[in-house]
């Protein structure tokens, strides 16, 4: 029997080569789809869950109320490790770490810039990196040891590495003036691990250097991880170290931990409270993913019932001939399974040659060998549901025909099929205008973010590590560069003030109210800081070499001066204990994300603590500057390899998947748009096949092309426009949710849902229109013979 089926199938599919290749197109296209949304997804869920016990790691998060307004954040004083450990029994292991740090690592002749940073000796026990040389117990266990990635060992050692020598014990200089003792060679850090290193330091060697300062409890920089008992209680074990900082000194401070394999996905925090995170984008990619599946389900449905009237006469044959209707629901759905085998394997071999394109559009590295057995049978499973899914609705549809009457040739509409169908088709649309509108809107909004005055300019403006030379001799750095062709200007920053700062409680001015917990950003800064970075003043100047007092200066931004009052210009405040006047406001300028509302900015003169030399090149003369910059910085720093960023591209960068999450918009929408109108054309091939008579009768009673195209095309429009006002305010409200996440945004304009009606019902018009002149210029007589 299930032979006979087959065959039966295989026939019916070639006989109708046309529709069948549409319905294997539709469905090949939403499956392939839905193949790279589940790479993707498969990917983002995988990260920092591949360590042993993960289900016991944590990090450590604090919420800090100020103004009324509390922060979250996961930077922390170093002695926070020293309590857990020493103080919970419930913890197992803690670590602490900063891994945003980059080194000049040499051996023999060679230098080499490597990422990294400095960890506690309990890092390696806590997290699962593979050991291929070296012991994880006590590899950071002094001060003088390191551990260094495979591809780092390879690039310092090759011969020797590629040999399997052991490098346990061997020597190498980081920055130029610290000897340090390989004691571990790491496996590559993989991409899906947010915590990525190639050289890892014992912390101990970083508090070395200011053990006062970098011990306090005001010194806020590490990250802290621990792990806990198999049967901790995560909330009991939160309340208990909640005070830890409290009891410190710091009020208004409370710590708790999350879950370190949910952060990558649940890692955004409002008024301290989860509120989400990445896990918005994968929901987001899941329902695409659904949505175009079920898309390209209901054009199949569609493409199905539009060919009824050709199947009618074998399921009467068949019928009479004794087939039960299990039977024949049995042979539909065998049918619909079957192109969606067909359609599964096409969009498999689709994606593994578009895998290197998604890659590069997604920046992610996803090998062949990640679509592993489970990932394949469940992408079949998928496409086994799509094809039973698809084909249900048409085979109850067409099994309930009637013998008697289909083998009398006079199948009638029935007006209920006709309404489920048009609302497929309604909600196609619906879906096809979510979409429109989406990528509309995430349009404007990158267009938005990428224009906006962030309160300095982007353009032109680079910046150098200040390491060596260029920090000990950093005036002299800037006044030769001064005087190099293609560059405008020069100034030393202690950070991008795009980027991450420093922020503190400990501000003062006269006046200031005694509840007062503001938190201010401070960004040090050196002379010429306002010019280079093409900040605005809104009073006062910048800092100057004309005035020698400058060095106990600041300028602020104006939501800074706004919370000191009126008439800032020239008051004397207070910062870290130095007292010094206000020189200068600039307008405000965003520093810490987009997402975030502008924050109180000051800028001490601070030359000694900048830790980058930006340069402003000229207009159009980048290529001359570069070539001055890395000569002058070679001339200074021979033992340091040049190595520049531009704040624009770093911008852009940080915002990556903004711009990704717009283009794949793109992508779904059109590809959804082609699918529904796929199932439009299969409803114009129904109608018309209904109406062959009447356009045969209105032919010879002298009705033209246009007036039969107009009768059989208005018909069309009409769920196309009820799609439109019932996709409008779900759009709406969807991408409003959406935008609020963003503290500068766009607005939603009424013009956006006319344009995406606009190019539905376009596209609907021209997917119609071909069917109904088609049907228009039918010769009547032979409409006529065929009744």
């Amino acid at each position: 029997m299930i032979r006979n089926y087959v065959k039966t199938a295989w026939r019916h599919l070639a006989k109708n080569k046309f529709y069948t290749l549409i319905n294997i197109a539709g469905l090949t296209l939403g499956l392939i789809c839905s193949l790279f949304i589940m790479v993707w997804v498969a990917d983002e869920t995988s990260y920092d869950r591949f360590h042993q016990d993960s289900g016991q790691l944590y990090q450590v998060w604090r919420n800090f109320t100020t103004d009324g307004k509390i922060d979250t954040w996961t930077s922390l004083p170093e002695r926070v490790a020293e309590a857990l450990q020493t103080g919970y029994p419930e913890v197992e292991d803690v670590a602490a770490s900063m891994l945003d740090q980059q080194f000049i690592v040499t051996s023999g002749n060679t230098n080499f810039r490597e990422k990294g940073g400095y960890a506690s000796p309990g890092f390696f026990r806590i997290f699962s990196f593979p050991f291929l040389q070296g012991n994880p117990q006590t590899a950071l266990q002094s001060p003088g040891n390191v551990v260094i990635s495979a591809s780092t060992a390879a690039r310092l050692f090759g011969a020797d590495w590629r040999a399997g020598r052991p490098l346990i014990g061997k020597t190498i200089t980081v920055d130029h003036n610290r000897q340090c003792t390989i004691t571990g060679v790491v496996r590559d850090v993989p991409q899906n691990s947010t915590l990525q290193f190639d050289v890892v330091l014992p912390i101990a060697a970083w508090i070395q250097q200011d053990e006062d300062r970098y011990r306090s409890w005001g010194y806020m920089s590490c990250a802290i991880y621990a792990k806990l008992q198999k049967d901790a209680s995560l909330p009991a074990f939160n309340a208990k170290v909640a005070d830890i900082m409290a009891k410190a000194g710091w009020e208004g401070t409370q710590l708790f931990l999350q879950r370190f394999g949910d952060i990558y996905l649940h890692g955004t925090y409002k008024n301290g409270q989860l509120a989400g995170g990445r896990i918005d984008y994968v929901n987001i990619f899941l329902a695409a993913g659904v949505f175009l599946l079920v898309i390209a389900c209901i054009n199949f449905m569609n493409l199905a019932t539009a060919r009824s009237s050709q199947r009618a006469r074998e399921i009467g044959v068949r019928k009479t001939m004794g087939a039960q209707r299990v039977s024949l629901i049995v042979q539909f759905i065998l049918e619909s399974t079957a192109m969606a085998f067909i359609a599964f394997l096409l969009a498999l071999a689709l994606m593994v040659a578009l895998l290197p394109f998604f890659d590069d559009l997604t920046g992610k590295k996803i090998a062949l060998n990640n679509l592993n057995a489970g990932f394949l049978l469940g992408m079949m499973g998928t496409s086994l549901i799509v094809g039973v899914v698809s084909g249900s609705y048409p085979a109850l549809y067409l099994s309930s025909f009637r013998p008697v009457i289909v083998l009398k040739g006079s199948l009638s509409k029935q007006q209920g099929t006709v309404s489920i169908r048009q609302g497929l088709v309604v909600f196609q649309f619906m879906l096809s205008i979510l979409l429109i509108v989406s990528t509309i809107v995430v349009y404007q909004q990158l267009t938005y973010i990428r224009t906006i005055n962030l309160g300095l300019d982007r353009a032109n403006l680079l910046y150098v590590p200040q390491e060596g030379a260029l920090k000990d001799n950093a005036e002299a750095l800037m006044q030769e560069l001064g005087k190099q062709p293609g560059i405008e200007s020069v100034t030393t920053s202690g950070n991008n003030p795009l980027g991450k700062s420093t922020n503190t409680l400990a501000v003062g001015w006269r006046g200031k109210p005694a509840d007062n917990k503001q938190l201010f950003y401070i960004i040090f800064g050196n002379y010429d800081f306002v010019k280079t970075m093409h900040m605005q003043l809104a009073a006062g100047r910048d800092f100057t070499r004309d005035f020698g007092a400058d060095s106990l200066n600041f300028i602020l931004n104006e939501e800074a001066a706004r919370m000191m009052g009126k008439d800032v210009l020239g008051k004397r405040i207070e910062v870290y204990g130095k007292q010094g006047q206000v020189v200068g406001i600039v307008k405000n300028f965003s520093m810490t994300s987009l997402y975030s509302p502008t924050v109180p900015a000051i800028i001490p003169l601070a030359p000694t603590s900048t830790r980058y030399l930006f340069v402003r090149t000229e207009p159009g003369k980048t290529k001359e500057a570069l070539t001055s910059l890395a000569k002058v910085c070679q001339d200074f720093n021979p033992g340091y390899p040049f190595d520049y960023s531009f704040v624009d591209q770093e911008f852009e960068q940080a915002y990556r998947t903004e711009s990704v999450m717009g283009t794949l918009a793109n992508l779904f929408a059109l590809i959804a748009l082609f699918i529904s109108c796929l199932g439009l054309f299969g409803l114009a091939a129904f109608t018309a096949e209904q109406r062959t008579k009447e356009i045969g009768v209105r032919k010879v009673l002298g009705a033209s092309v246009t007036n039969i195209v107009g009768l059989l095309s208005k018909g069309f429009l009409k769920p196309v426009l009820v799609a439109i006002g019932l996709a409008s305010p779900i759009a709406w409200w969807a991408m409003n949710q959406w935008l609020q996440d963003f503290a500068y945004r766009i607005t939603i304009e009424w013009w956006v849902f006319v344009l995406a009606g606009l190019v539905a019902v376009g596209i609907a018009v021209l997917t119609v229109s071909f069917q109904s002149i088609k049907a228009a210029l039918v010769n009547p007589v032979k409409s006529l013979r065929s009744e």
